[in-house]
């Protein structure tokens, strides 16, 4: 070989570098290593962070209601138990759509159901039908408060044999919820600010938040009563307060 001439190496069919004394190594090992450098290098830096949970409840008292009467009939047969049903939850819907203002007065769930004679003890037949049960539901929502006293009266007086469902709602529940969510939110920075404080850090911004809030409406338990007493007396409806609650989770960068 001439003087100052470099030998090249000859590669063989797998890749590998061929001398006298064996096989080495691959020459793409070296361009493995080199991304991996480049990725370790790339990697974002770990935020330090503190997390809190703001809470607030706002109580208001109740402007709005919801409420459902029934009418059930029952006949020895379905067409005369149905003719009644009708003739009543007609009147019903009739006395309470004028107490109802805004709110509307719909029809919510209306079913036929055969009633069974009761067998005696170690009797074995077949059931015996021995008449029908008609129930229609009429359900009142967005009501003024201070006309669920006068709905229920109206209702009962009109054929209505059975009242539930009774619920209490705000008509700025919005208005309510995002002032919650604001004082919220406050309580939350506060929080912060007491524990960066006590860490001897300080709070660069917020990273995340996660918000959340419901209304607690009073649900009044109605307890059975008899119709006569109910006709005579204007029944009292007293909403009290309800709570609208909300809660913010918080994460802050600190420095």
């Amino acid at each position: 070989m001439p003087r100052g001439t470099l030998a090249v190496p000859s590669l063989t069919a797998r890749g590998a570098i061929a001398t006298g004394v064996g096989m080495v190594k691959p020459l793409c090992w070296f361009f493995v290593v080199a991304p991996c450098l480049a990725f370790a290098q790339d990697r974002p830096v770990e935020r330090r962070t503190i997390a809190v949970s703001g809470q607030c409840e706002v109580r208001a008292t109740p402007d709005r209601a919801q409420l459902s009467f029934a009418v059930e009939t029952t006949a020895v047969k379905a067409g005369e138990a149905a003719a009644e049903n009708a003739r009543r939850s007609a009147a019903v819907a009739a006395a309470v759509k004028p107490l109802a203002g805004s709110g509307s007065v719909a029809t919510t769930r209306y079913s036929i159901e055969p009633r069974y004679e009761t067998a005696r003890p170690g009797e074995v037949r077949e059931p015996r039908i021995t008449g029908y049960v008609v129930r229609n539901e009429v359900h009142v929502t967005d009501a003024p408060i201070d006309q669920v006293g006068p709905l229920i009266d109206a209702a009962v007086a009109a054929g209505a044999n059975r009242i539930g469902g009774l619920q209490f709602s705000f008509a700025k529940q919005d208005e309510l919820m995002r002032g919650a969510l604001e004082k919220a939110g406050a309580d939350a920075h506060a929080q912060a600010e007491s524990v960066a404080r006590g860490l001897g850090v300080r709070l660069k911004g917020v990273v995340s938040a996660t918000t959340g809030s419901r209304p607690m409406p009073v649900q009044p338990r109605m307890e059975a009563m008899g119709l006569a007493e109910a006709r005579a007396v204007p029944t009292p409806i007293e909403p009290g307060e309800a709570t609208v609650s909300a809660t913010l989770q918080v994460t802050y960068e600190i420095e």
